[in-house]
């Protein structure tokens, strides 16, 4: 048998779905150890267009669990790393790098107006409160990760509301910011870890497990969105 890249996606999904995910248009914010993988498993699974969002380069230090960026890649912009990466890996896919900040003022520069779903990954709060209100005033739905340093137990994730998160200084803070904007805390759907943090540090300590594992939660959920598939009828 002659496979192609997508033979096994379409054994597991259905060809139905493997065309819908290639007509699908997704904005990717933060292309770190959860970015990073969520990206990754968008671009194999066959999204068709792909907005690949980050403000850094990459540093030594992102190499224990990021899994976009490899040695020769240091001081140079994630975004175009990951354009990099994708175009190794498939040809059909279309992605669209972008360095910059995300914040209220500069989201009001760019258009995301096509996107079908945008993935929250940064790990600012003011940043996270600027993609909420812009997903909202488009009209997009959206995934947001929340806390995911200092813990090492990957089968601890899980989605929640906003509103459902508990444990979670990230998801605590951002709760805070988002009451004093009046966002409705239970339009936004979050992967959190149950898993109390193992460290208190200055910088958020990590290894590539639970961040990774949350990229592919992310991946799932947002695929499962974009081509209705139905969990209880068929299995993904």
């Amino acid at each position: 048998m002659n496979e192609t890249i997508d033979s096994r996606t379409t054994l597991l999904i259905g060809e139905e779905a493997v065309k819908t995910l290639k007509d699908k248009t997704v904005a990717v914010f933060g292309l770190g150890g959860v970015g990073g993988t969520a990206f990754e498993s968008l671009v194999r699974a066959g999204v068709g267009h792909i907005y690949a969002v980050d403000r850094d380069v990459v540093a030594e230090s992102n190499l224990n669990r990021q899994i976009l960026f490899t040695a020769d890649q240091i001081g140079a912009q994630k975004a175009l790393c990951a354009f990099v990466r994708a175009k190794l890996i498939r040809q059909d896919v279309e992605v669209v790098p972008m360095n910059f900040s995300v914040s209220e003022e500069t989201l009001k520069d760019k258009d995301f107006g096509k996107c079908e779903f945008i993935i929250d990954c940064v790990d600012d709060i003011k940043a996270k409160i600027a993609l909420m209100k812009y997903s909202i005033e488009k009209g997009i739905p959206d995934i947001i990760c929340c806390g995911m340093g200092n813990r090492l137990d990957p089968s601890k994730l899980k989605i929640v509301k906003l509103n459902q998160t508990t444990g979670d200084p990230l998801a605590r803070a951002l709760r805070a910011a988002a009451k004093k904007e009046n966002l409705p805390l239970d339009r936004f759907t979050c992967v959190i870890s149950t898993e109390e943090p193992l460290v208190k540090t200055e910088h958020p300590s990590s290894m590539m497990m639970v961040p990774s594992a949350s990229g592919l939660l992310i991946s799932f959920y947002v695929i499962k969105k974009l081509t209705n598939l139905n969990m209880e009828d068929k299995s993904c």
